[in-house]
């Protein structure tokens, strides 16, 4: 899903500023989390091709608040794409592409970048794992599937990287 997807999908839930969608995305989003650089642009060409409307609210004593609300051509367009063919999957990692490169490093060096990178997967998995009571408690059956798929995936990496590690520093 992209940027503008994202957003028509938190407006199909009421109205909402810029700003109330970057805290959204910062609390809800494992997955995905979106930038106010990325919102606003995003917003203004929503409202350009007629998706969403935006309302002035007049605040005194500080700037005025724009509140974004989807239009029914934006709900058309989003459910429209909820229910579109799937995307094949991306998996350009950003160590997989440097791995590709590593033949230019000293067995050391291979060795360290695959402890660091294993190391931040499970500084990864630690920070999940603070997470998950609130995900199981507060979180619906959607929440929760993308939780536990978010975790198997890094802990597919880790164990996939961790076997590779073994396996270099076996070698001679």
């Amino acid at each position: 899903m992209d940027t503008d997807q994202i957003i028509l999908g938190f407006l199909m839930s009421g109205p909402k500023s810029g700003y109330k969608i970057k805290n959204i995305t910062g609390r809800l989003m494992m997955a995905y989390n979106l930038s106010l650089n990325q919102i606003y642009p995003a917003l203004r060409k929503l409202e350009a091709a007629d998706l969403v409307r935006k309302e002035v609210v007049i605040q005194t004593g500080k700037p005025n608040k724009h509140v974004y609300s989807i239009t029914e051509k934006g709900r058309r367009e989003f459910l429209k794409s909820l229910v579109s063919p799937p995307i094949p999957v991306d998996y350009q990692l950003d160590f997989l592409t440097r791995a590709f490169f590593f033949r230019f490093l000293t067995r050391e060096q291979i060795i360290e970048q695959f402890e660091k990178e294993i190391s931040s997967l499970e500084e990864q998995l630690e920070d999940l794992g603070h997470m998950k009571d609130d995900a199981q408690q507060t979180g619906d059956e959607n929440g929760q599937f993308i939780y536990r798929v978010i975790v198997g995936m890094l802990e597919m990496l880790r164990d996939a990287y961790s076997g590779e590690l073994e396996k270099r520093k076996q070698q001679s």
